[in-house]
């Protein structure tokens, strides 16, 4: 993979190949050669889901699928959260 992508799973780790079914880029520790260092690689989710031991593991990964900027716009907003509900909470002890 020539492009400097990041893991879908791990974001400071740079991505090192696509999962073939799902087509997204992760790191070497989140992709599995199960048929062979010579065939295209799964992600974990995708792998469970061709072995047969979970049928839903693929859609979950699917439907949780958001981008980089959605993943840090959400952290933010729990960050937000958080600081609204324990900065009241905080004057009250002080």
């Amino acid at each position: 993979m020539a492009s400097s992508t990041q893991c879908d799973k791990h974001l400071f780790e740079q991505a090192t190949g696509m999962c073939r079914t799902c087509r997204r880029p992760f790191c070497g520790d989140c992709l599995v050669y199960a048929q062979g260092p010579n065939k295209a690689p799964f992600c974990i989710p995708c792998a469970l889901t061709a072995s047969g031991v979970r049928s839903t593991a693929a859609s979950q990964a699917r439907r949780g699928r958001r981008g980089l900027a959605g993943r840090l716009l959400g952290g933010i907003a729990a960050t937000a959260a958080t600081a609204a509900l324990a900065i009241p909470a905080l004057t009250l002890l002080h």
